[in-house]
């Protein structure tokens, strides 16, 4: 297998892999914190979780219909017009994952909690005005690459 094919296969492994160590230098970064004050450790805990947790799910999706041969090829996965249900089910979690982010930032209370327990991302948030601005920010240049692979200017089919 040459390391093309390889990569075709398996990146969404490389992603996970790629997300559990961002979880780490998180929680490095937390630990300080933590140490600090001890009280701060179930709400990071709870963070690392639910990061791990979130960011490892649309991978290990990707993944079933890589491995299971049902997308032909990673490229696939930027033609979402084609309609292969796998592929449509990894950009369904995407955007339920996005809904369900916003609510918890915006409705219970998420970003006040990224405030109080600094150090997920590589900001300092001194508001949750801060935290809401920089998600909508990073929401909307989802969105727009979202929309534009749904509806934009065709995008090349690779070769396999």
């Amino acid at each position: 297998m040459d390391l093309f094919n390889f990569f075709d296969k398996w990146l969404w492994a490389i992603f996970i892999l790629v997300t559990i160590l961002n979880a780490a230098i998180f929680w490095n970064r937390a630990r300080p914190r933590i140490a600090a004050n001890p009280t701060l450790y179930d709400g990071y805990r709870s963070l690392f979780k639910g990061y791990l947790f979130w960011g490892i799910l649309p991978w290990v999706v990707m993944g079933v219909g890589c491995v299971s041969g049902a997308v032909r090829s990673m490229f696939d996965y930027f033609r979402p017009r084609d309609g292969n249900p796998y592929v449509l089910a990894f950009f369904g979690v995407v955007i339920l994952e996005w809904l369900l982010l916003a609510n918890w930032l915006l409705v219970k209370g998420g970003a006040q909690k990224l405030v109080d327990h600094p150090g997920l991302v590589n900001v300092q948030f001194k508001t949750t005005r801060g935290v809401i601005l920089y998600w909508a920010l990073c929401q909307l240049g989802g969105i727009v690459g979202v929309l534009w692979m749904f509806f934009g200017s065709e995008v090349p089919k690779f070769p396999r």
